[in-house]
């Protein structure tokens, strides 16, 4: 009997001892597919993200800068060292509806990589990668293969527990399929937006002395909407969006596209307090949005093409990769929408040309038929000497040079046919009215020139030709105007001790609405520092460079600046603020949309 539970006790001894082992051996399997999955979740929101990343690249169809724009995101996200052995030049840089899916692959360590374009109908790639999920129907929401781009990213993770049990390995699996494509929601308001699409120096900011001198873009308050679905009133980010690719190398042999001169030189967007990135918290400076078509180095910093800072300054947040061009066509289909296109005159050639407008139902085109006639307007762009029925002659009823201490008050339509300018040295004010010009006009020093004040209903201030000139201690004031300006006009307001308040209609559903300035010229149009300096609504000079002269401190505008070109002097800072109610809507650059 003693030797029966002796022989007992030992077979308890080897049945825990088995327990004990197969229990280790189980722990042991949990450990290592423990890792395994966690090596599922890194790889699958690396794909994800390396997908959408590259799918930015996708507007042009250039399946091999996507190819590179993903490949980047896989090596600064996925653990393991650098990927080699791609070649993203294998990969198609146009695509059509013929073109075949090609792919490349790269590796590092425990990982393969492979990054396909296009991804076509019927592709593996387009099956969901979900263990055991089955075939997936294609629908509109895909789109069609020139807008996808596959990645998928293997991995294989040698088992340091579950050798015991035998298993010396697990696989990992997993693709993601992202599209990109135009987004059509009109919902974004760029503080400025700069049209150039092939030179360098598109902005320029110089700070001299201990001034410092450049350009901020404001948060903007987005009321919201009130659904469905709801969107409650947010703080948006203040933006910076820049055409030019810096292609043509004009100027381009020491600046980016954004060319800062001086130590204190700033371009900075500011975003929302508190958000990421901030300068000094809780301010929401310098995280905002700048971005500009011209590639750069995948990596922090001031790079060329996109910007040069040889003097130091401050940009802020560093510039990112604009998907693609944002061009004028918002502004155009808005005041003036033709459905055949747009042809830019010379020197912009063909590429320069933007959509066609296809607003439903379709807005008339108010500016042609404010030059040419129609739509209500008689048509102000006659040649020298042509005046409107409606309108009188200024050189019929006063002097073309307005003395010091007079003041000439006049309501109506109105033609200056001074030449070669009308001269005030005292004060001009147009009570109601449109008012065209056929020369220059100069405002004196001391002297004031003011249009549609008291504020009535919205006017029209018509550059026929010639300067609008404004000395730094003038005061111009333009209440509820739209300012046009021809192809041989341009603006010249100096800043001093004077004042300058131009405000663009406010009347909802006016041809004009928020439109300050829509101006043909090619010559800068030059804005500076002032005593009062208060500019709201859209200011859109396609063709010329707008020139902000500082005068050592700090003003904000209520102003949305569309221009060819942007270059900031002196010691001021200028803060562009527009209100989204009182600005062009642009769409969302791309939506990205992970369909696999």
């Amino acid at each position: 009997m003693k030797e029966l539970r002796n022989s007992e006790r030992g077979a308890v001894l080897i049945i825990a001892a088995a327990a004990m082992v197969a229990l280790l051996a189980i722990a042991a399997l949990v450990l290592d597919l423990a890792a395994l999955r966690a090596d599922r979740a890194r790889s699958r929101t690396v794909s994800d993200q390396a997908a959408a990343a590259g799918s930015l690249e996708l507007w042009a169809g250039d399946g091999q800068a996507a190819c590179e724009a993903a490949l980047s995101y896989i090596n600064l996200n996925m653990h393991g060292g650098p990927f080699t052995g791609a070649d993203c030049t294998s990969l198609p840089s146009s695509c059509g509806p013929a073109t075949a899916p090609l792919s490349t692959q790269a590796t590092s360590g425990q990982w393969t990589a492979t990054i396909t374009y296009p991804v076509p109908n019927g592709h593996p790639l387009l099956d969901p990668a979900a263990i055991g999920a089955t075939t997936q129907a294609i629908h509109s929401e895909d789109g069609e293969r020139c807008e996808r781009l596959g990645v998928q990213i293997d991995g294989t993770r040698q088992f340091f527990f579950a050798n015991v049990l035998g298993a010396v390995s697990g696989d990992t699996e997993v693709h993601a399929v992202a599209r990109a494509k135009p987004s059509d929601d009109a919902s974004l308001v760029l503080n400025l937006l700069i049209l150039e699409r092939y030179d360098c120096d598109a902005i320029s900011a110089s700070g001299g002395g201990s001034g410092v001198g450049g350009i901020i873009t404001a948060a903007i308050n987005n009321p919201g909407e009130p659904g469905p679905p709801f969107i409650p009133p947010h703080l948006d980010p203040g933006w910076i969006a820049v055409d030019s690719d810096a292609s043509s190398g004009v100027g381009c042999s020491s600046k980016g596209v954004l060319a800062l001169s001086g130590s204190n030189a700033r371009i900075r967007a500011d975003g929302p307090p508190g958000c990421p990135g901030e300068i000094n918290p809780p301010s929401g400076e310098g995280c905002g949005e700048i971005r500009v078509l011209a590639d750069f180095p995948p990596y922090p910093g001031c790079n060329m093409d996109a910007c040069s800072n040889p003097a130091g300054g401050e940009l802020a947040p560093l510039p990112e990769k604009l998907p693609r061009r944002v061009t004028r066509a918002p502004v155009d289909h808005r005041y003036n929408c033709k459905p055949g296109g747009y042809s830019w005159p010379a020197p912009f050639d063909v590429g320069w040309d933007i959509s066609a407008c296809n607003n439903d139902p379709l807005t008339p085109p108010h500016i042609d038929h404010l030059v040419f006639g129609g739509g209500g307007y008689p048509g102000y762009a006659g040649g020298a000497g042509s005046v409107p029925g409606s309108f009188q002659t200024w050189s019929n009823f006063h002097p073309c040079t307005v003395p010091p201490a007079t003041t000439i008050t006049v309501s109506g339509d109105w033609y200056i046919d001074c030449h070669p300018r009308l001269g005030i040295n005292g004060a001009v004010e147009f009570t109601d009215g449109d008012v065209i010009v056929q020369n220059n006009i100069s405002i004196q020093s001391g002297a004031t020139l003011t249009f549609n004040t008291p504020a009535g209903s919205p006017r029209i201030f018509y550059m026929r030709d010639g300067e609008l000139n404004k000395a730094g201690s003038a005061n111009l004031y333009l209440e509820q105007t739209t300012v046009f300006m021809s192809a041989t006009s341009d603006l010249n307001l100096g800043g001093g001790t004077g004042e300058l308040r131009w405000i663009a209609p406010d009347v909802p559903g006016y041809d004009f609405d928020d439109l300050a300035l829509w101006s043909e010229g090619t010559s800068d149009h030059k804005f500076a520092g002032q005593a009062l300096l208060d500019l709201e609504g859209v200011f859109f000079v396609p063709y010329a460079t707008v020139v902000y002269a500082g005068q050592g401190y700090q003003l904000q505008v209520a102003a949305q600046f569309i221009a060819l070109k942007l270059a900031s002097t002196g010691q001021g800072l200028l803060t562009v603020a527009p209100a989204f109610t009182r600005a062009v809507l642009f769409p969302e650059l791309l939506d990205i949309q992970l369909i696999r």
